[in-house]
């Protein structure tokens, strides 16, 4: 019997702990989870079912690294390294393509990395995170029709310059003014 794990059958499969190689039954080794913390929930990861505590369970997160940081996706904070956090993303597919947000690198379909819309927040205020808002500056074009492009040279992006040609009428405005004449 091992002086750490004891005779306890943590996934209660009919094996005690210390002869299981999969303590908890999450699909993840117990050699690859090792006696760590990595939560600091006072559950070493080969007995956690969620190592990192970011709400999605480490038989879904698996020990694949999908950023390449060195760092498992049940253990990585940000498994697909786009600056936002898995407990912000989740484990929903918030654009219908299979790809749950936690590792999807564009989780709104508007083809512009979440990694640039991440650290955004809320730039419109309407209540929806950038890196899901399909018109980040709420000016009626889609962030998608305006790009992750610079056009009139300002530092900012046209999806949230909400003037994204310079000439000092807001694109609201010209998308109104363009719909008028058809």
């Amino acid at each position: 019997m091992d002086s750490q794990e004891g005779d306890r059958d943590s996934d209660q499969d009919g094996t005690a702990d210390y002869l299981d190689d999969d303590s908890d039954g999450d699909g993840i080794l117990d050699m690859v989870e090792l006696a760590l913390d990595s939560d600091s929930d006072g559950i070493d990861n080969y007995l956690d079912l969620d190592s990192d505590g970011d709400g999605i369970g480490d038989p879904m997160e698996t020990a694949e690294d999908t950023d390449g940081d060195r760092l498992a996706n049940f253990v990585d904070l940000d498994s697909d390294g786009d600056m936002i956090r898995d407990v912000v993303e989740k484990n929903i597919d918030s654009d219908g393509d299979g790809i749950p947000n936690y590792l999807d690198e564009d989780s709104d379909a508007d083809l512009i990395p979440d990694s640039k819309e991440g650290n955004l927040d809320n730039i419109d205020m309407d209540g929806v995170p950038s890196y899901l808002d399909k018109d980040s500056d709420q000016d009626g074009l889609s962030d998608e029709f305006e790009g992750n492009i610079d056009s009139d040279n300002d530092g900012q992006p046209n999806f949230l310059d909400r003037d994204s040609d310079g000439d000092n009428i807001p694109d609201a405005t010209e998308l109104l003014a363009m719909k008028s004449l058809y």
